[in-house]
Formats: structure tokens, sequence, C-alpha cells
């Protein structure tokens, strides 16, 4: 994924050769234009229970780095690599490959508390800076170049001393690296995980360095090395002595990863491997949970409802699991029976966005639009990543005659989508139909001046 950044840099570099200096505010807009841009070139997960548990450990650690310029973002990207990266402007991305192999969540609150500290540090925005006083075409090509791999058109590229130093601009610095472990380290023991996890990663991707791709290049690869950053870690572990005083629940993670497969693999494979395991353990009951969740997707229902209550049964203490029911409930169809279990677990878990989204979705499905509507309205400011959440306001916009922010909605909902072009049309619709004294008229027609100028550049 650090590809898809890299490429993003270039072109926002290479269209303001200006960028010397940035501002907190230039940072912000930087990051915003990237995420637009990964969003064409990489597949996000958009389970709400699966982003959900990466933002709450991300914000328990956000709630002790102090002061920050920018209200920070967490996405999980699917791509099997163990890897996490941030953006200027607080965007953080975890990758699914990570999120299956950790063992607790100690390990990923010390990969996000380290790229919340690259943020802090504004590392990338200072690597930025550099690369601008070089020379940025011969830059980009060599970085194009390195990035294609070991293909034909990788080979071509000469490389040269200017291409050299721009390689070495972009990346970050064992001072860099160094600073961000410790930083890190201090947020991270500030919200009581046990850093010892974060050296657990490192071991990690030490095994698994098999993994890594040849076409990723070598200055994007960790410096320092790793063997050293773990004897740091250590170092810094021995001589503070930090004390743990929040130990999660391992069951939380347990249920995410298996989420993160079901969504990650052929769902008729996993039923058969699940049968065979459940063979083995036929009283797993995350084996269970798994085979529910898989037997959903290939929309065999009711056999995944069966599955689904069997696991409660084994765990009637885990609540989790009665959401999930819900869930299946929903996408079968059962919304009678879906609304007094997600009514349930949202009263008693009124935190929870992903509930409360499937809850306003269940009142939409049963004709309840006011109540719908106002879950929506609640939701509206921490679900604005969402492109789901865009489509269902905008069928409920619609549902309610207000076409003009149905159509603002549906414009939203493709842009996150980055199909620009019916995002544009939606755009268009939603000037016409809202009245000329609606405040978000005028909103509209800022993005319909941005979007039109855009796509006449494109085309």
């Amino acid at each position: 994924m650090r590809r898809f950044l890299v490429l993003s840099l270039i072109f926002l570099l290479l269209a303001s050769p200006a960028l010397s200096l940035m501002s907190h505010e230039e940072e912000g807009k930087l990051g915003r234009r990237v995420l637009r841009m990964i969003r064409k070139e990489a597949v996000f997960v958009e389970d709400p229970e699966v982003v959900g548990y990466v933002e709450e450990v991300g914000r328990r650690i956000v709630a002790h780095i102090g002061p920050h310029y920018f209200p920070f973002r967490f996405f999980v990207i699917k791509d099997d690599s163990l890897n996490a990266f941030a953006v200027p402007g607080g965007l953080v991305f975890v990758n699914t490959g990570l999120l299956e192999v950790i063992d607790r969540e100690d390990e990923l609150a010390g990969v996000i508390a380290h790229e919340l500290a690259h943020v802090q540090a504004r590392h990338l925005a200072k690597r930025m800076e550099k690369l601008t006083r070089l020379n940025l075409a011969t830059a980009a090509v060599t970085i194009v170049g390195l990035l294609l791999g070991r293909g034909e058109a990788g080979q071509a590229i000469a490389v040269t001393s200017s291409a050299l130093a721009a390689t070495k601009a972009l990346s970050y610095s064992r001072v860099d690296e160094e600073e961000a472990d410790r930083l890190g380290f201090q947020y991270l023991t500030a919200a009581g995980y046990d850093p010892r996890g974060f050296i657990e990663v490192f071991n990690k991707i030490i095994r698994h360095r098999w993994l890594l791709s040849e076409n990723i290049p070598s200055y994007l690869l960790t410096h320092p090395s790793t063997p050293e950053r773990i004897t740091y870690l250590e170092a810094l572990i021995e001589h503070f002595h930090p004390r743990v005083t929040y130990r999660p629940d391992p069951f939380r993670l347990r249920r995410v990863q298996v989420r993160v497969k079901v969504i990650t693999h052929d769902p008729g494979s996993l039923v058969v491997r699940y049968r065979e395991e459940l063979r083995k353990s036929p009283q797993d009951p995350l084996l269970h949970y798994g085979l529910a969740l898989a037997l959903a997707r290939l929309r065999r229902f009711e056999e995944a409802v069966r599955e689904m209550e069997y696991v409660i049964s084994l765990l009637p203490e885990k609540d989790d699991f009665r959401l999930d029911l819900a869930q299946i409930y929903f996408e079968a169809g059962r919304y009678q029976e879906a609304r007094p279990l997600l009514e349930w677990f949202v009263k008693r878990y009124p935190y929870r966005k992903g509930a409360k989204f499937l809850l306003a979705k269940c009142y939409q499905e049963t004709g309840d639009l006011k109540k719908a509507l106002a879950l929506y309205e609640e939701l509206k400011p921490v679900m604005e990543d969402d492109p789901e959440f865009h489509y269902y306001l905008g069928r409920l916009y619609a549902a309610l005659g207000r076409e003009g922010e149905a159509h603002y909605q549906f414009a939203a909902h493709f842009q996150l989508k980055g199909d620009s072009k019916v995002a544009l049309y939606h755009l268009e619709q939603a000037y016409r139909a809202l009245p000329k004294d609606n405040p978000l008229r005028a909103k509209v027609e800022k993005k319909l001046r941005a979007a039109r100028t855009k796509a006449s550049k494109e085309g």
C-alpha cells in the first residue's frame, strides 16, 4: 500500500511545486486528497465491527498523545501484508494481514502508536519539504521505476545521483524512526498497554519477512533495522518499567479476526474448512462463529442463524454475538426479528456506532423513518467516510421527499467509491433540486465547481 501513498505524494508535489513549507491546514488538505487517491487503488474494509475495533484501539491511544492538529481517522485495507501506515492529516491505515497475525491487542496498539507518532512529529511532511528542493521530474521517474520492481520498465530507469537523492529524501531517517518509537512508547504506556506487544510485532515481521513483495523498494522498508529497534524498545522498558494498567478482552480480538478471515477469503472454501475443523473440536465457539458468518455470506441464512444461536448458547455472556445474529436477520430480510435485538444492544452499548447504523437501517426497512433519521443524524459526524452510510441516508431522504439532500448523499457515496462521473451527476441533480435558501445549496455549488474543474482536466 505504500506504493499508492508515494505515487499520490509525487502527483501532489508535481502539481504544487511551491509546496516548500506546509501549514497544518495544507497538510490536512493533502491527507484528504491522498485518501481519495488510495480509495481508487485499494479495497477498503467497510465492516463496522472490524473498523470500529481498530478505531477504539486508536482512540484510546489518541487520548494520551496531547494536543494535536488533526481529527485522527482510522481505516482498514484488504491487503495480506503485515503493514500499517499513516499519511499527513491524521489518517491511519491498517492492513488486514496485520490484523490476522497479531495475538494480542497490545501488538496492534503498538503499531498504531508508532504511526500516530509519525503524524504528530510530521515526519512525512518534512520529508516532502526536502523532496521539493530536488528535481521532481527525476524523483518521480526514479520512484515509479522502483515501484515497478523487477519488470522491464523498472530496469530501464537510469539510477542517477539526483534519483538516489530523491529516493533518500522520501524515506524516514534513523532519527525519525527512533523518535516515532520513543513517542509511540510514551503513548502506548500512557494508555496502559503493555509495550512488549510492540516488540512481539517486530518479531512477527522478522518471521514473516518472506511475505514481503519483491516489488517493495528498499527505501520503504523499516529503517533502522528491526533487530535494532527491538533492542531499543527493550532498553526503554528496562529503564522505565512501565505499569500495565489496561488488559483488553482477548476474545474481542479473536472475534474481529474471524470476521477479517471471512471478509478476505472465499466463503465456500471456509465453510468446508470450518466443518472439517469442527469434526476435531465440535464445541469450539469461534469455529461455529466463522461457519455462521461464511454461511451468511453465501446467503444460506437458515443455517447461519442456527450456527449463531449455537454460539450464543456456548457463550451467553458475550453480547457481541447477539449483534451478529441481528445482522444475519437483517441480511436475510427478517427485520422484525433483528429490530428488538438491535434496540437491546444499542441501549446497552450506546457508543457502538456499527450497531446504531444497523438499527437505523432496520428502522428504515420497517418504515419507521423518523427514528431512522434521528439515528442517521446522530451518526453523521462519525460515519462521513463510510460510503454505505451515505447510500442509506440518501435512500431515506428520497423516501421523505427531500430530493436535493438525497442526491447530495448519493454524490458522497459515489465519490467515496471512486466514481467521480456519477458523483458529478448527483451533485448537479442536488443543485437543481435544493431551494435557493437551503444552506446546503452553497456547499453543493462549491463542490460542483471543484468537480467540474477536475472533470475538465481529466477529460
